[in-house]
């Protein structure tokens, strides 16, 4: 599977709404390449909605809800109780 071909989107279709798009800055934000603080994973989260309402899409709230309830697994913390992805050191080859 080629880069152009990853689905970014969770439980979600993500060739509607061009949702793959907006999925794959928000996993670029939490990725290796990103991450930070409470802040910067709010800020990530926002920016994924943002997108998802400019397409119109339906789902933008609920995803907004899921992923300030169980983004903090995989954000990539520069400090606090961990550092890195919590799902990356339970599970190493996600």
């Amino acid at each position: 599977m080629s880069n152009s071909d990853r689905q970014y989107c969770l439980f979600m279709n993500s060739g509607k709404y061009n949702r793959n798009q907006g999925c794959k800055r928000h996993d670029n934000a939490y990725g290796i390449n990103g991450g930070g603080d409470g802040r910067a994973r709010r800020a990530a989260d926002l920016a994924l909605y943002r997108h998802m309402r400019a397409q119109g899409d339906p789902l933008a709230p609920v995803v907004l809800a899921f992923t300030r309830t169980f983004g903090w697994f995989f954000f990539n913390y520069h400090a606090g109780l961990w550092r890195g992805q919590l799902v990356r050191k339970l599970f190493p080859r996600y």
